[in-house]
């Protein structure tokens, strides 16, 4: 009876493990033909035009406010990735390009919750990502610019 507990658990660890994962090689395709093309090859974007991903956006996420406008800026909001595929991207960005910055405690994006907050795309982006840079600030993150 000990054994098939503790198999079932190992199993449930194991199947959770892979729902919290995500799929590297479709992200990274789905990155170059989406995002790659305005926030560069190593998302380190362009500067006074695109922001960087790359080192930052554990940081955004790190706030409920910042999760939910990661979702709502224009290019992914408006992209023509399908709610699953934007999330994988996200969690293949965080994963990638920001395991020093994420959250310990970081939640993989779901393509429920990409669905329940995609929409409306943001229209005054500069202002809510500044807002969002001063509560960083104010929690003693210095990392990211208010501008880009």
């Amino acid at each position: 009876m000990k054994r098939r507990t503790w198999l079932l658990a190992t199993l449930l660890v194991a199947l959770s493990s892979r729902a919290q994962s995500y799929d590297a090689a479709r992200a990274r395709e789905n990155w170059v033909l989406n995002c790659m093309g305005c926030h560069t090859a190593d998302g380190s974007g362009i500067p006074g035009k695109v922001p960087p991903l790359r080192d930052s956006l554990g940081h955004f996420v790190s706030l409920p406010e910042g999760r939910e406008f990661v979702i709502r800026v224009p290019g992914a909001a408006n992209s023509a990735l399908s709610d699953a595929e934007l999330a994988n991207v996200l969690n293949w960005v965080l994963g990638t390009m920001n395991a020093q910055t994420r959250p310990a405690s970081l939640r993989p994006y779901t393509a429920d919750e990409i669905a329940a907050h995609r929409r409306p795309a943001l229209t005054d982006v500069a202002r809510v990502r500044a807002k969002l840079v001063r509560q960083l600030q104010a929690n003693g993150v210095q990392a990211v610019a208010e501008h880009y």
